[in-house]
């Protein structure tokens, strides 16, 4: 890349406003899931000797608490392992995704109105999980246009917004919140699309969490999880970037995810 040519893709990095779409985590905070095993973070210094004058922490979590990705093998044995729904993307790991897929024009779906139409839960905010399918999608092409190969698909829901919170209220960070079918999977991946988001816990059903994740981790896809503020990016034409830490062998990894909107 020439000197110019640099430059030009600073300006327009300078440029552009960021739109911040992690959640903060912390020992307070929803973990995965938030009745089970919290994040805890120890005070390994203080500015004091023998160690020396810096203050640090040890933080303990699971590979799938805050924003993170889900990498194939989360939920997709190896083939060697003979298991059900094993296939050749089972052996792939955090550290080894394509930087490539990790990065990409955003589309927000927005799929608010599944969870204002559906039936309200007694001890869950909704009484199931809402289905994103493949015929909400293809209406939702007809008014926004196709889905095309490279785009990064993120269904906003606003749940994160709405109930991740500190805890105890974080509690109620519940999975009711609306996921994609497997035929709407599917229909993505036919259009090109290898990454897909969600402002919930995952990508799964409150009544199925298995069937999506097999669908998308078994085709290689990439599915990042626990966003927020997807409803300040438009519904095209931002750029969505997620990083996750690069930990050998790490099934979902947690990281910055940002919208770049010029």
């Amino acid at each position: 890349m020439s000197t110019n040519s640099t430059n030009q893709l600073w300006q327009l990095l300078r440029d552009a406003t960021i739109v911040d779409l992690s959640v903060t985590t912390g020992p307070d905070m929803p973990c995965s899931p938030p009745e089970g095993q919290r994040m805890n973070q120890y005070l390994f210094n203080t500015y004091t000797d023998p160690r020396g004058v810096f203050l640090e922490y040890v933080q303990i979590h699971d590979d799938h608490t805050g924003t993170h990705i889900d990498a194939p093998s989360h939920f997709t044995p190896s083939l060697e392992s003979g298991l059900p729904h094993a296939t050749e993307f089972g052996t792939v790991t955090i550290e080894q995704l394509d930087l490539k897929q990790l990065i990409g024009p955003a589309v927000v779906v927005d799929v608010r109105s599944l969870v204002e139409a559906a039936p309200k839960g007694t001890h869950t905010h909704l009484a199931e999980s809402p289905w994103i399918s493949r015929e909400f999608l293809e209406e939702w092409e007809e008014r926004n246009g196709g889905f095309q190969p490279g785009e990064i698909v993120l269904f906003r829901a606003d749940w994160s917004d709405k109930y991740y919170k500190p805890l105890p209220e974080g509690f109620e960070y519940d999975r009711s919140h609306p996921a994609p079918s497997a035929e709407a999977i599917e229909f993505l991946f036919d259009r090109g699309v290898r990454h897909i988001g969600v402002d919930g816990r995952g990508i799964g059903a409150m009544q199925d969490d298995n069937t999506p994740h097999w669908a998308a981790l078994g085709r290689g896809m990439y599915a990042t999880e626990n966003l927020t503020n997807l409803g300040k990016l438009p519904t095209r034409g931002a750029v969505f970037i997620f990083l996750p830490h690069k930990f050998k062998g790490a099934t979902g990894g947690m990281g910055r995810a940002i919208g770049l909107i010029g």
